[in-house]
């Protein structure tokens, strides 16, 4: 006997392995657990059945509901959530084709966008540059990762492309967030963990491309700053890792 969960969703495929084992007389059962089957292989089937990667939205807030703190007011970089929430960060990095993030993230933090605090392969980069305003010394230029930068032109380039950085271009007036998936869907990307900011995220929750939210909430407060993103979406579970609260959404 052989029970299988679930189908390949590829036309090219589906049922076919079936279809030689019963020939051979060989007894198949389909759909044992077919649900946690599917969301096990989430971003397989995000690829083959919507034609994008699977969109992950990951966010750290203060209970006041701001991801940052004002420009002015900021002096050095800030944590929301603690060292057991960041490490779990970097445990999600690992496990995620790509991450993005957009230009004011990179030019106000510097992040590396890479997996320190845990085991695991760097995501490659992705930076949404319209302008090209990102200076070629920020760390997502160091050459150590793949990285891709999505902007609307080639002009003016402070630096040349080489092996590890990419330039794609896409039309910012028009549906940016299906234009980035189509630029990772083009490097075979099967999902991307988008980290910020709140600009970039919620251009992808106004346009519903999205599947999966993790956000983090910080026992602090900013009184004002940069909010958060806005969405509705069914919670599927909620965690506390000491003094923050971690809240996994789904966009079914």
């Amino acid at each position: 006997m052989v029970v299988i969960g679930c189908l390949d969703s590829n036309d090219l495929v589906a049922g076919k392995g079936v279809g030689r084992l019963r020939k051979a007389g060989i007894n198949v059962i389909v759909g044992v657990l077919e649900d946690e089957c599917r969301l096990h292989h989430k971003r397989f089937f995000a690829v083959q059945e919507k034609k994008r990667p699977y969109v992950i939205l990951k966010w750290a807030e203060t209970i006041d509901g701001f991801i940052a703190p004002s420009t002015k007011n900021m002096q050095k970089p800030v944590w929301i959530s603690n060292k057991i929430s960041q490490q779990l960060v970097h445990k999600y990095r690992s496990e995620e084709h790509a991450i993005l993030v957009g230009t004011n993230t990179v030019i106000a933090d510097n992040p590396k966008l890479n997996v320190r605090s845990w085991f695991g392969n760097n995501p490659v980069r992705i930076v949404l540059d319209r302008n090209l305003r990102i200076p070629k010394d920020k760390n997502v230029f160091d050459g150590s990762i793949k990285t891709i930068v999505i902007t609307e032109t080639k002009e003016h380039f402070h630096f040349q492309e080489d092996k590890a950085i990419f330039f794609e271009i896409i039309n910012f007036s028009k549906n940016i967030a299906k234009q980035i998936c189509e630029v990772l869907q083009k490097h075979q990307i099967q999902s991307v963990i988008i980290e910020g900011g709140t600009q970039t995220l919620q251009t992808f929750i106004d346009v519903n491309l999205w599947d999966e939210a993790r956000v983090f909430t910080g026992d602090t407060s900013f009184i004002k700053g940069i909010k958060a993103p806005v969405f509705c979406a069914k919670i599927t579970s909620e965690i506390k890792i000491k003094n923050d609260i971690l809240k996994r959404y789904s966009n079914d």
